[in-house]
């Protein structure tokens, strides 16, 4: 049984158990039983709470940042191919917006529509976002919104491999001074094992 309070579902079945048994008719009756109760409960949440330290938490908003970088990386090189399947057509005169948009619509990552839509994330405390219209959709000449959307497709993907690379910047110590990789030192490292 998993709440709010424990979202790991770890903690002490047998206080559980114990806080079940009792008859709620009993708690109005004795009120010295319901503060007891109460207090063990809130003792018990207290407990079952996991101890995460800073350094966790980080390293998991880190993976799970990366993670959807990933997925953002994914979903964009299947619109960049999309809209060059897009820009074909338009070269070899299709000019119905119906057909173009059924092309468009049919690009998906995941399970959803990229076109119609914008795409967002947010990594190393940045936001990304970019709009990707069904060519119906596009003000204006639509080979033109195709070209400017692939670039802007290229321009979004350079952007994240900074913010990736931004992210995977090593925690600070505790500090407060960074590591310094290039001026590294074996012999220092070797005498903390010796």
């Amino acid at each position: 049984m998993q709440s709010s309070v424990n979202p790991y579902g770890v903690g002490s079945y047998q206080n559980l158990q114990n806080l079940q048994r009792v008859n709620p008719a009993q708690n109005i009756e004795n009120p010295q039983v319901a503060q007891n109760i109460a207090q063990e409960q809130g003792n018990t949440e207290v407990q079952e709470l996991p101890n995460i330290s800073q350094t966790a938490l980080e390293i998991r908003k880190f993976s799970d940042g990366i993670k959807g970088a990933n997925e953002m990386i994914g979903a964009l090189q299947i619109a960049d191919i999309t809209l060059n399947a897009l820009g074909n057509q338009l070269k070899s005169g299709a000019t119905d917006l119906s057909a173009l948009d059924a092309t468009a619509k049919a690009a998906q990552f995941k399970g959803e529509a990229l076109f119609g839509k914008e795409l967002r994330i947010s990594l190393a405390d940045e936001s990304v976002a970019l709009s990707l219209p069904l060519p119906s959709q596009i003000q204006g000449d639509v080979s033109a919104g195709i070209a400017n959307k692939h670039q802007e497709i290229s321009e979004t993907m350079t952007r994240m491999s900074g913010l990736i690379e931004k992210a995977s910047l090593p925690f600070s110590a505790p500090n407060g001074e960074g590591f310094d990789f290039e001026n590294f030192n074996p012999a220092s490292l070797k005498g903390l094992f010796g």
